[in-house]
């Protein structure tokens, strides 16, 4: 099984979690490999970001391939060099859009420059991965947010915020003349899944979709009181009927893979300023494959949804590893992550 979605830390972010404790514990779930992103603390933006982040991946000698996406920013030289390393390194696996605020400061908002990076890819002829976190800004309701109610995050960050984004990132790509695979990250809205088959039947680029243990199993409502801090996160948990259609989806096939988007925080952190969106995801995957069993999931879709289609999609062969004999791991234990 391979996560190509996780946040892994390290860096001035040791106190969440170092990559040899991130990369012992997807071992530990049988997971043979991680894509890691690049808002970490220093982001992975150049060149020599990213030797610096392989060279302490390597240091650890993990037998879990550890693939790693570049950030973009909207400099056409960063966003060359951020190609180029794709091209050169074999474990730079793809580049990461933030259309809209999360964790760090990564964020390109504003339509106009999203359609100059997306420009500058087609220009340089890049055919990779393009992850997106997508979230219009333009839609979010800041004043909405209280700390005090934690349920007012799903209302500060609404569903139509993703789905104007998941819309808008596909018609400037199509626009830009992009080529590579556009991959919508930790979709939580059966909408946004609507959307992309659609779009896929109309443009010249591959789009691919990822859904979250969390956006599967969990909801909204399980926000309320004080503890729903612990699940925030971005883009939020959705209502009991979005969370089952995606599960349906995901039973269907209509769905390309699971990613965890695994991002551990200390509990003050979450708890209290700056109530840090993001939870992890590492020990939810083997409940949520108990689940998906327990729905009638064969295996072969399991396989397909955690291993298969991401190494079709990225061009990488990583062994299969499953989690279905998997009995070290207690799918509820947090012990490897004490501040929850």
């Amino acid at each position: 099984m391979i996560d190509p979605h996780v946040h892994l830390r390290d860096g001035k972010q040791r106190h969440k979690e170092t990559l040899k404790h991130g990369l012992s514990v997807a071992e530990k779930i049988g997971l043979s490999g991680v894509f890691d992103m690049p808002n970490t603390d220093p982001p992975i933006l150049r060149r020599d970001d990213i030797i610096c982040r392989l060279q302490a991946a390597a240091d650890v000698k993990s037998p879990v391939f550890y693939g790693l996406y570049c950030g973009l920013g909207t400099d056409p030289d960063q966003i060359r060099e951020a190609v180029d390393c794709v091209r050169e390194y074999y474990r730079v696996v793809g580049l990461k859009l933030y259309a809209g605020r999360s964790t760090g400061d990564m964020s390109i908002p504003e339509a106009a420059n999203q359609f100059k990076v997306l420009q500058v890819l087609a220009r340089y002829h890049y055919e990779g991965v393009l992850a997106v976190h997508c979230e219009n800004e333009s839609d979010f309701r800041p004043e909405l947010w209280d700390p005090a109610k934690p349920l007012s995050h799903t209302l500060a960050r609404p569903p139509v915020s993703e789905v104007n984004s998941v819309a808008n990132i596909i018609g400037l790509a199509l626009e830009a003349g992009y080529k590579g695979t556009l991959h919508i990250c930790h979709v939580s809205l059966p909408k946004s899944i609507e959307i992309i088959e659609a779009a896929r039947e109309s443009v010249p680029f591959r789009i691919t979709c990822g859904v979250t243990p969390h956006h599967l199993l969990l909801c909204d409502i399980m926000m309320e009181g004080e503890a729903g801090l612990l699940l925030k996160m971005n883009p939020p948990l959705r209502s009991k009927d979005d969370r089952d259609s995606l599960l349906r989806m995901l039973l269907d096939s209509r769905i390309d893979w699971i990613e965890s988007d695994h991002a551990p925080h200390l509990k003050s952190e979450k708890l209290g300023p700056p109530y840090a969106s993001g939870i992890p995801g590492f020990p939810i995957l083997p409940f949520l494959l108990k689940v998906l069993r327990m729905h009638g999931a064969s295996e072969s879709l399991l396989q397909r949804v955690t291993h298969d289609r991401i190494c079709e999609v990225f061009k990488l062969f990583i062994p299969f590893r499953d989690m279905h004999d998997q009995d070290t791991f207690n799918e509820y234990d947090v012990n490897a992550y004490t501040f929850l």
